[in-house]
């Protein structure tokens, strides 16, 4: 079998060349596609050896948490700075040719313009793609060509604007953040002649599953569709075209051309020290065979069934359980059993043993029996609904492609429940019912809710939280916050005088959170049928419902204008920030006058500074040609306020679209505020059992509170 051995070295960040797709280039939007990183093969220099590296583009492979929340774009890997980031992801994802792309947003400050400019005439052309890798399996090549470092988990971290290819200089570079790599040695070209299955990397033309292929005088089956580049499993067969026999040193039974030796003979560790282990998976493999064929009421025995199918099935079954070649093989040849009943098997031998488990699973089942299985089954639904955002752990695999009614038999039987006699129906109650005395049937589908959740919130673009200041309360009574300008301000201290102290001051103006929720049902039927939609729609609803709400109760501050404490509106001459003018240079600049000449209770300058301008979708032009740098030909012609405020363009406020607001950082100026219950900034999922109706009912809740507290960090125009 092929020698394997693993090593461990320090990385920094690697960059690969991406290209711009101008043919996707929106000038209006600002934005661009861009061909990330592929599987083509890349040489790289480093550690030991030269080495060609090829980046395995499939869900499993990558870690997209940090690319699904955005991925930074920099000028020239420069990220010392937030001014050196020109643009962000909004979308990254793999196409159909295995290439990881990504949807590029580029900046709107004035001091990028230009470059943006080059990338629209095409003199800007490269971007450098930024990933860090965590696994490499190191391949063999013959001939003396380099050999293949295949990266089986990594993680894109950036794209870069750069004058020069990557490719350039693709070797590992120094003086960077190093972390941890894995490179696992593995040679293909060993003795294939003793094996039962063997892996094989295409060259040449593609390859279509049921296809022989002969590799080093030995001949397989591929198991799998192959395109050049990728690693597929062959199973060996003989001359005849039947699956190799089981001589091998993952088999047990073998013949060595001694007609008189013993053909069931079993073999002798010290020759092979992993014999041992191949023979323990043979015969967990035929106990469980034994025990299906005796209890399981499905019919034994497929003898019109195609062997290179039935083998296939068994193969792909007890590679998902995390089971040996060896294990399936053994089944196979059981010839009586069919593949329902191998299946059963499967899952006896899993649940049978689920509590000694000691792989290297990064999730052990057994050492925390129900928690670490909900955990593991948890990750492999998630993987099922949305394998972009959630990676499959190792201790999963055992759960990826086992549907609904086999995950429920497994859990039913830890729970001493057998399921070998029970139709579809009556596991589906039985599981249903279980849920009403054991809390692990609800925590699993409420954790996957509530990951699912988390997952969505980078998804619903909302800018209210740029014009309010967070806090928090204990509570859900109404709770004032200290005025601001309480103090007596800084004076002299005379020789021997004393420090003025004051007392700082509640407001008169409170802020309260409430309690929002909804609710969601799972079913018997969604259970039976193996639906697990619910779950990838709903949440997505959910997160958008609730960033919703806090948008309405945020912006209706300022649409309602409601009173204040001293019996006059947020917004009010008396106020002085309440000025008139459509958007124009000239009410502008009264807006951010009557800004930054507030005063505090002790009649103090405050200084606000302006940083947003808030306007409706119908003042979005207007609003740009006021704030966008230009190159003017006459004085007359100089924007004064090019790049002096960020915008903020608000659907809500369409219902009065001439109207529009001028607002200081909320972090300078108290104005408005938004609360959450202190410990509980998210939403928390709750589940309910439904003993009627045979179901699992989940409630999401929020708490949430907004509130006015002072009137000098925003300015409004009635835009007339």
């Amino acid at each position: 079998m092929p020698q394997s051995n693993i090593k461990n070295r320090m990385m920094g960040v690697v960059h690969g060349r991406a290209l711009i797709q101008p043919s996707t280039l929106d000038e209006k939007a600002r934005e661009f596609d861009v061909v990330f990183l592929t599987e083509a093969l890349v040489t790289r220099f480093g550690w030991e050896e030269d080495y060609d590296e090829l980046l395995v583009c499939e869900p499993q492979a990558i870690r997209m948490d940090r690319a699904e929340r955005g991925l930074p774009v920099l000028d020239c890997h420069r990220s010392d700075s937030v001014f050196h980031q020109v643009g962000r992801t909004v979308r990254v994802w793999i196409d159909d040719r295995k290439q990881l792309c990504a949807r590029v947003r580029f900046s709107q400050r004035p001091e990028v313009e230009g470059l943006f400019r080059d990338i629209v005439d095409g003199i800007v052309k490269d971007i450098s793609g930024g990933y860090e890798v965590y696994r490499y399996e190191r391949e063999e090549r013959p001939n003396g060509q380099r050999p293949i470092y295949r990266a089986t988990d990594w993680m894109p971290t950036e794209l870069s604007l750069a004058p020069v290819q990557a490719d350039i200089h693709s070797e590992i570079r120094t003086g960077e953040p190093q972390h941890p790599v894995t490179i696992s040695y593995t040679s293909n070209f060993t003795d294939m002649s003793k094996r039962t299955t063997m892996q094989y990397t295409v060259e040449g033309n593609p390859v279509k599953a049921g296809e022989t292929i002969t590799v080093n005088g030995a001949t397989g089956v591929a198991l799998t569709d192959g395109a050049p580049g990728d690693t597929i499993t062959l199973t060996l067969v003989d001359e005849d075209g039947d699956p190799a026999p089981d001589d091998d040193p993952e088999g047990a039974a073998r013949t060595d051309g001694d007609p008189d030796e013993d053909p069931q003979r079993t073999e002798d560790p010290d020759e092979d020290p992993d014999a041992a282990t191949r023979q323990a998976a043979i015969e967990a493999a035929n106990a469980a065979a034994r025990q299906v064929a005796a209890e399981s009421g499905i019919p034994a025995g497929e003898a019109g069934a195609d062997s290179r199918a039935r083998l296939d099935a068994i193969l792909q079954s007890t590679r998902a359980a995390g089971l040996s070649d060896t294990f399936a093989i053994t089944l196979f040849q059981n010839d009586k059993l069919s593949v329902a009943q191998c299946r059963q098997a499967i899952i006896n031998h899993m649940v049978r043993n689920s509590k000694n488990v000691h792989g290297s699973h990064g999730i052990e089942v057994g050492l925390d029996g129900d928690s670490k299985k909900r955990m593991a089954i948890t990750n492999a639904l998630l993987h099922r609904i949305a394998p972009r955002q959630f990676r499959l752990d190792p201790g999963a695999r055992e759960y990826r492609n086992m549907t609904m009614m086999e995950i429920g038999k497994v859990m039913l039987a830890e729970r001493g429940i057998r399921t070998a006699h029970m139709s579809k129906p009556e596991i589906a109650s039985a599981f249903f019912k279980r849920s009403h005395s054991t809390s692990d049937f609800p925590e699993l589908f409420g954790g996957i809710i509530d990951r699912l959740l988390r997952a969505q919130y980078d998804y619903v673009p909302e800018y209210w939280d740029k014009i309010a200041r967070q806090t928090t309360v204990s509570d859900f009574r109404a709770r004032g916050l200290y005025k601001a300008g309480v103090a007596n301000g800084m004076k002299e201290i005379k020789e021997g005088g004393e420090i003025q102290y004051t007392n700082l001051e509640m407001s008169a103006e409170t802020i309260q959170v409430a309690t929002f929720g909804e609710g969601i049902r799972y079913t018997r039927q969604a259970f039976i049928n193996d639906d697990l939609g619910v779950f990838e729609t709903i949440p997505q609803a959910f997160v958008r419902h609730w960033s919703t709400l806090r948008g309405n109760i945020v912006w209706a501050l300022l649409t309602a204008n409601g009173k204040m404490s001293d019996g006059k509106a947020l917004f009010h001459a008396d106020h002085k920030n309440l000025v008139s003018g459509a958007l124009s240079e000239t009410a502008l600049a009264a807006a951010k006058t009557a800004l930054m000449t507030q005063r505090d209770i002790n009649g103090e300058i405050i200084r606000a500074q302006p940083r947003y301008l808030i306007v409706a979708p119908e003042n979005e032009m207007m609003a740009k040609k006021l704030v966008t740098q230009t190159t003017p030909t006459k004085i007359e012609d100089v924007n004064v306020f090019a790049g002096a405020f960020d915008i903020i363009v608000e659907p809500r406020l369409s219902n009065s679209p001439e109207e529009w607001y001028l607002a200081a950082d909320p972090n300078a100026v108290d104005s408005l505020y938004y609360a959450y219950l202190n410990g509980s900034e998210g939403l928390r999922v709750e589940s309910t059992e439904e003993f009627r109706t045979d179901s699992m009912d989940y409630a999401v809740r929020g708490d949430f509170g907004a509130a006015a507290i002072d009137w000098r960090g925003i300015v409004k125009s009635s835009g007339k």
